[in-house]
């Protein structure tokens, strides 16, 4: 199957493509908001915890609401790949794998969510702080290291969404072969790094680090390659809806 395609099977894709290029560009600027670390959840004491959080509020609140708004854009940046696939592999379990891998994804930012920002419903409640109990507060603010490793188990959705797709852009080419060949290798990568944190083993979970960057790029890599495959469609039909001399 050529790069380009034919211009009347194209214009069908072009809606999951245009969805899959936008939600991906717009889920990847979430990789650049600020994530606020507080003191260690081992050793930290109430009053770390209630100046920290005051502290940092605003912090909390805005990362908040970047995961949130992540929920929807992963969910659609994996269900137009899906699209894509079942139209130039029809009956593929792959479009699945992508789909419910993008399910985990959008999991993983909504457990984080919750478990970062559990006082804050308290704040929209009017209640000050300074009045719960330390051992709640330790309690609370401890749901941040239960997501922290909730985080690292998330590669395993990012890994299934990046492999998948990437075994059906090297089948299809629906966007360029190398995205394809990046993703096999990053999901590998991902895999490898989660198995080595769940293991203990810090040699190998240096390659989680591989998985969680390479998921954002290879997020925009394949943003982009949408934009050039639309593009490219839309000017092959121009050609060939184009009206020929008599």
């Amino acid at each position: 199957m050529s790069e380009t395609g034919n211009a009347p099977h194209d214009a069908t894709l072009r809606a999951p493509l245009l969805a899959a290029a936008i939600s991906g560009f717009v889920y990847f600027l979430g990789a650049f908001v600020p994530q606020v670390d507080g003191p260690d959840v081992e050793t930290a004491t109430a009053g770390q915890i209630r100046t920290f959080l005051a502290v940092h509020d605003s912090g909390i609140r805005i990362g908040a609401a970047a995961g949130a708004v992540a929920i929807p854009l992963v969910l659609v940046f994996t269900t137009s790949l899906a699209r894509l696939i079942r139209a130039r592999i029809p009956g593929s379990q792959l479009a699945d794998i992508v789909v419910g891998g993008g399910i985990l994804v959008a999991v993983w930012h909504w457990v984080v969510i919750a478990g970062t920002s559990t006082t804050l419903v308290q704040r929209l409640d009017r209640y000050d702080l300074a009045r719960v109990d330390d051992a709640t507060l330790r309690g609370w603010y401890g749901l941040s290291n239960f997501t922290h490793l909730f985080a690292d188990l998330g590669m395993c959705g990012m890994a299934i969404v990046m492999a998948a797709a990437s075994i059906a852009i090297l089948r299809a080419r629906f966007v360029a072969r190398w995205l394809g060949w990046l993703g096999v290798v990053l999901a590998v990568g991902g895999a490898l790094g989660t198995i080595g944190v769940m293991t203990a083993v810090r040699p190998l979970s240096y390659a989680w680090f591989v998985g969680i960057f390479g998921w954002w790029l290879w997020i925009l890599a394949v943003a982009v390659g949408c934009m050039v495959r639309l593009r490219r469609s839309r000017r092959a039909s121009s050609v060939v809806t184009a009206p020929q001399p008599a």
